[in-house]
């Protein structure tokens, strides 16, 4: 592709691209209220409108600003620590060319956000007091002991015990509350977070399900998908991923010199197993693949390039994403290596997974890679990727993204060291399917479609074309 048709693509797909963006924001609930007031009260107004926006005797407080007590309040339940409900995470692969997604849920951040809560203050006049007459003196009154006080009181002491870390205490009090309280949804629920710390999985499944088949109605509609995403996470023990990458590739003299814009394809088994495998937001994976080049310019594997590769895996912390795993790697086309691998992932993202209670918002996900091959005289491999877009529901499981990527790689071996820094616009659109009463979406179909433009490095090939097919199961 001559260098003159590059340049009226990228001008045709850029101005194409920014209308479609401008078109889809203004579609949003956030610009048409900005458009609403800005021909109510004009630029001249601005003072006019900021008190427009201010309730009358109401305190605005955002997720990061609602009181413990109160937001235990909204939830209908006594304080916790974490509290009820995590953020649903994205479940992509952790191995090959494809960012970890192994997330540890954080608990609320999903449930408040983008929704601020409003709490009304009412000024009321303090009665005057009444005065203790014979008639209206109230009789004082000894509480009758109840099934449901005992099983509160069982309750309140679970929470104590969970807030001090003691879950194990914990759920002996929770269980004690069931018995005389079996319909109470909160404490099911508390009682799969504890059984979920202390890596009892299959308690923290049933008692999700049973969360679940409660109907959780004063929780809104993100909810239950956020449980069935733990349900699925403690239950998927087998992955599959897929992908397919194609480039452009100008350059007919590749073997003069170090090519990063390759064209490629891999497959991935991985397994869990069982709750060793998943404890509390760690992972330990086992996992096999197979990665190939692409004939250029043609979607043909090249036999030479096949290279298989066998290792473990593992994410070590709950709360950060970071992925460790040492691989052997096996020879099996000419081109390919026996060696050993170590490869250390991190990445964040936010708004990556499906929503179910809105049909708007955005993500974006940073991605961090270091590889190292032949510990003795490493090869040595680093790669970063940054995406950001703003996602729009077409059905039910069906998301496209209007996105911008920007992707840096460096590598080194005993031949030469190559870099290449690009980035550019494109669309995603990825459909998920295969989910269930208790699961949430187990697989997703992703194509992407971007025109990545070469800001530096030394390696051949340039701006053009990058189409993507991505399979999860």
């Amino acid at each position: 592709m001559s260098t003159r048709i590059k340049f009226l693509l990228l001008l045709l797909l850029i101005f194409c691209g920014t209308g479609l963006s401008l078109e889809l924001f203004m579609q949003t609930n956030y610009a048409k209220n900005e458009w609403a007031f800005f021909q109510q009260y004009p630029l001249k107004d601005m003072a006019a409108r900021q008190k427009k926006n201010q309730p009358a005797k109401a305190l605005i407080l955002t997720a990061g600003m609602v009181p413990e007590r109160t937001i235990d309040k909204i939830l209908k339940t006594p304080p916790l620590s974490p509290p009820l409900v995590t953020t649903p995470t994205v479940r992509k692969s952790i191995g090959g060319d494809t960012p970890p997604q192994m997330r540890s849920p954080d608990p609320i951040k999903t449930f408040l956000q983008d929704k601020p809560i409003e709490i009304r203050v009412a000024v009321t006049p303090t009665p005057a007091p009444l005065i203790q007459t014979e008639k209206n003196k109230t009789p004082d009154k000894t509480p009758v002991k109840t099934p449901q006080n005992e099983g509160q009181l069982y309750a309140e002491w679970g929470y104590e015990a969970y807030r001090n870390g003691d879950y194990a205490k914990a759920i002996a009090y929770f269980e004690q509350s069931l018995k005389l309280g079996p319909e109470r949804r909160d404490i099911h629920l508390q009682l799969a977070y504890a059984a979920k710390i202390v890596g009892q999985n299959a308690a923290a499944v049933n008692h999700f399900k049973t969360a679940l088949d409660l109907k959780m109605d004063h929780f809104d509609d993100a909810v239950p998908f956020i449980l069935r995403r733990e349900v699925e996470q403690l239950e998927n023990r087998f992955e599959v991923n897929g992908y397919v990458i194609y480039r452009d590739e100008a350059s007919t003299t590749r073997q003069l010199g170090a090519d990063l814009t390759q064209s490629q394809a891999g497959v991935e088994l991985s397994y869990q197993p069982g709750s060793f495998g998943f404890h509390n937001g760690r992972k330990f994976q086992i996992y096999g693949r197979l990665l190939t080049a692409l004939e250029q310019d043609q979607l043909k594997l090249n036999p030479d390039s096949y290279q298989a590769g066998f290792g473990l895996r593992m994410k070590p912390f709950a709360h950060q994403n970071l992925v460790l795993s040492a691989e052997r790697l096996v020879k099996v086309g000419r081109f390919a290596r026996n060696d050993w691998m170590a490869r250390a992932g991190y990445s964040y993202d936010h708004g990556t997974d499906y929503r179910e209670d809105s049909t708007e918002w955005w993500s974006y996900s940073l991605y961090l890679d270091a590889a190292l091959i032949d510990l003795g005289d490493p090869d040595i491999f680093l790669t970063s990727q940054a995406t950001g877009g703003y996602n729009f529901t077409l059905a039910r499981g069906l998301v496209i993204q209007p996105r911008l990527t920007g992707f840096m790689t460096w590598q080194k071996d005993s031949f030469r060291e190559a870099s290449l820094i690009e980035a550019g616009p494109g669309v995603n659109i990825r459909y998920y399917f295969n989910d269930s009463k208790y699961e949430a979406y187990r697989s997703f179909i992703d194509l992407t479609g971007e025109y990545r433009i070469k800001i530096t490095g030394n390696s051949i090939g340039g701006s053009g074309p990058v189409v993507s097919l991505a399979v999860h199961f």
